[in-house]
C-alpha cells in the first residue's frame, strides 16, 4: 500500500509503502516502480529486470536488501526501508570542523567498502564470478541509518558480465565528478577499479571538505580527469 513518494528517477518512481501480512502485520518498505510509459518498452523492461536480478542476489549487512520483484500490475522492486540519511546530507548537517567528524566519515566509507567488496566478489549459482561493478558510487548512494548502519544504495546502473542488456557504446552512466578516466572514455572493458576510484573521490571530498574540480562544467571536468 503506497504511503508517499520518496523520489523520481530517470526510469522509476520510488515510494514509501506498507506491506500487509497475516494478522494485520504491517512493515514499512520502499517500492521502486518502473514508470508506466517506459514499461511498454522492451529495452527499458530488460534494463529494469537486470537491476532486479542483481539486487535479488545481494545479501550483505552493508547493502540495501531486496525483498521481492513484481511484474503485475506494475513492474517494481520491493526493498527494505532504511531510517536515516545519505552520507552527503549527514556531512552537510554536521559541523565539519569538529574533530569527531572525520573518523565518523571514514568509518562510514570503510563499512560501505565491505558491502562493495562483497558485491565485487559475488559469484553466480555455478560459482562463476559475476564481476559486478556499481558504477555510481557517490556520497548520495552511501546511506547511514540512525542506529549507525551503513548501506550501499542504488545498484540501478550496476553492470555484471552476465547482463543481457549491454551498455550502448559511447553512453556514460554515473556522475562525472566521481568517474574514473576509463569510465569517462566509455571503454568497453571496465572493472571494480572504477568503484575504488569513486570511493577515493568520496574520501578526498571528506578530507578536503569540498568537491574535486568544483565549479567545472562536465566537459571541462572530463578533459581534466
Amino acid at each position: 500500500q503506497p504511503i508517499a513518494v520518496l523520489g523520481y528517477g530517470g526510469m522509476a518512481t520510488v515510494y514509501l509503502a506498507s506491506a500487509l501480512g497475516p494478522a494485520n502485520f504491517t512493515k514499512l518498505v520502499v517500492v521502486k516502480e518502473l514508470r508506466p510509459e517506459l514499461a511498454q518498452d522492451p529495452d527499458f523492461r530488460e534494463m529494469f529486470l537486470d537491476e532486479a536480478r542483481i539486487a535479488a542476489r545481494l545479501h550483505h549487512p552493508n547493502v540495501v536488501q531486496t525483498y521481492e520483484v513484481m511484474d503485475d500490475p506494475a513492474m517494481a522492486i520491493v526493498m527494505e526501508y532504511l531510517d536515516g540519511q545519505p552520507l552527503s546530507r549527514v556531512r552537510q548537517r554536521m559541523n565539519v570542523t569538529a574533530p569527531e567528524v572525520l573518523p565518523l566519515m571514514v568509518r562510514s566509507l570503510a563499512d560501505m567498502l565491505r558491502g562493495l567488496h562483497y558485491a565485487h566478489d559475488l559469484v553466480d549459482f555455478d560459482g562463476t564470478p559475476l564481476q559486478l561493478i556499481h558504477r555510481d558510487v557517490t556520497p548520495h548512494n552511501i546511506f547511514v541509518t540512525y542506529d549507525g548502519i551503513v548501506k550501499v544504495l542504488d545498484f540501478g546502473i550496476a553492470k555484471a558480465v552476465s547482463n543481457s542488456n549491454e551498455t550502448r557504446e559511447g553512453i556514460l552512466k554515473g556522475k562525472v565528478a566521481f568517474m574514473a578516466p576509463e569510465q569517462l572514455m566509455a571503454e568497453s572493458v571496465i572493472d571494480r577499479r572504477v568503484d575504488i576510484y569513486a570511493v577515493g573521490c568520496c574520501l578526498w571530498e571528506i578530507i578536503a571538505k569540498r568537491r574535486p574540480f568544483k565549479g567545472m562544467s562536465d566537459v571541462a571536468l572530463l578533459t581534466r580527469v
